[in-house]
């Protein structure tokens, strides 16, 4: 009688709401920041005292300097991906989120191109523990039912970046300089840290914050779709399947164009466009907040009618159209309004693609199999930015680099479409 009593007063207890609050939230934090630590330098290409006193005459450093990050930072993820695997998200994060405070720091008192390479490595390394971190949280902290807006809206994190980063960062830079651009984001950095450790545990059932009914609905509601021909709770079976590396191309087609877009537009609105600095600043972080709305709308929408391989196929059409008119138009109003668009639909199939992930992998494996996913997605995206930069620098244009980060965005529709047929 007891126990009945016990059970009852348990169903008869509201569930609390901890995974949103004390998960999503920081999450959601943590990406803000380091999309804003990351794109810190794409603004900076845009001003000229940056370039000045680190001798930055080329499209091809940029591009370096920004696929170097790319490099560290997919291999960054394959290596979190076990230690996660090993130790946890908790400890993992609070490591990781040292070292790209570290990295804001060098890149500060950077007096060299070298300097800043080393800086934008180190950043890659410590950022890389992100992906692991929020996918292997995710899969603990929330039901299946729950999973495609959650991670909606923490990675809507990377859209919120630019919206406040860019106008900020353009502003510091202007009125101060930018090296305290690199200081403000170092300081900024540590305080998430101080922020993860408060909030942030491994599982429900260790959090301070859930109550027993929050933890039971949480997991009578986890558990991985049953995919044919893959365990989903081994690594090997995972790594071996079809379904693994057909997401993991997605992703990675759509990663190029991201990286490859976002790395040269600030520059490509000032030189080709005409754009001056700022607008062009306040032009990306509109696209941005538009990107918010649409990730939110999109991560609703997929839990809801679970057809994620159509959301992803949809934006891609789009992302295909805008690149098209946004390289051939020269009507200002037409380039603006196109690249706002292009901006905000460009984030949306990155998170829908990774809660498709979860339909393969359990969250007992999910840091290795999304740091392999992670690690090989970058390094393709890695050739984004040297591609656009070395086309740009040998024909003196953008159009030739942004043409072919379109075929990578075909690549993703047609096997979009693919995975529509199967259900996905």
């Amino acid at each position: 009688m007891q126990k009945a009593n016990v059970l009852h007063e348990e169903n008869m207890t509201k569930a609390t709401n901890a995974r949103w609050i004390y998960i999503s939230l920081p999450l959601m934090l943590l990406f803000t920041v380091s999309m804003i630590d990351k794109s810190n330098i794409n603004i900076l290409f845009a001003e000229r005292q940056f370039l000045q006193d680190l001798a930055i005459s080329d499209n091809v450093i940029k591009g370096t300097l920004s696929s170097v990050f790319l490099i560290t930072y997919a291999l960054g993820q394959f290596f979190w991906g076990f230690v996660v695997d090993r130790i946890g998200a908790f400890k993992s994060g609070m490591i990781g989120i040292a070292i790209w405070g570290i990295a804001m720091i060098i890149g500060g008192v950077a007096t060299s191109v070298t300097a800043l390479l080393w800086s934008r490595a180190l950043l890659g390394v410590g950022e890389g523990v992100l992906y692991p971190i929020a996918l292997t949280l995710t899969a603990k902290w929330f039901p299946q039912q729950e999973q495609g807006k959650a991670q909606s809206f923490w990675f809507t994190g990377n859209a919120i970046g630019p919206v406040i980063g860019i106008p900020a960062i353009a502003l510091i830079a202007a009125s101060f300089g930018w090296r305290e651009s690199y200081f403000a984001l170092a300081i900024i950095s540590f305080i998430c840290l101080a922020i993860f450790i408060f909030m942030i545990r491994n599982k429900p059932s260790e959090h301070y914050a859930t109550n027993a009914a929050e933890v039971n609905y949480i997991e009578k509601g986890q558990g991985v779709k049953k995919t044919a021909n893959i365990d989903t709770g081994n690594v090997k079976s995972v790594l071996t399947s079809p379904l693994f590396w057909i997401l993991t191309t997605v992703y990675a087609c759509v990663s190029i164009g991201f990286f490859g877009f976002s790395t040269f537009l600030p520059s490509y609105l000032t030189e080709a466009k005409g754009i001056d600095f700022v607008n062009s600043a306040m032009i990306n972080a509109a696209g941005y907040a538009l990107a918010i709305i649409v990730q939110l709308v999109c991560g609703y929408l997929s839990d809801r009618w679970m057809k994620r391989a159509a959301f992803v196929a949809v934006a891609s059409v789009i992302i295909i159209g805008c690149f098209v008119g946004f390289l051939y138009t020269t009507n200002t109003t037409v380039v603006i309004l196109l690249t706002i668009i292009l901006l905000s639909v460009l984030y949306m199939p990155a998170p829908i693609t990774m809660t498709m992930l979860h339909e393969v992998a359990s969250s007992q494996v999910m840091g290795r199999i999304s740091g392999t996913f992670g690690c090989v997605s970058y390094l393709v995206a890695a050739a984004g930015p040297m591609v656009v930069g070395f086309f740009s620098t040998t024909t003196g244009s953008f159009t030739g680099g942004f043409m072919a980060l379109i075929s990578f965005i075909v690549l993703s529709l047609l096997l979009c479409v693919y995975l529509m047929k199967k259900g996905y």
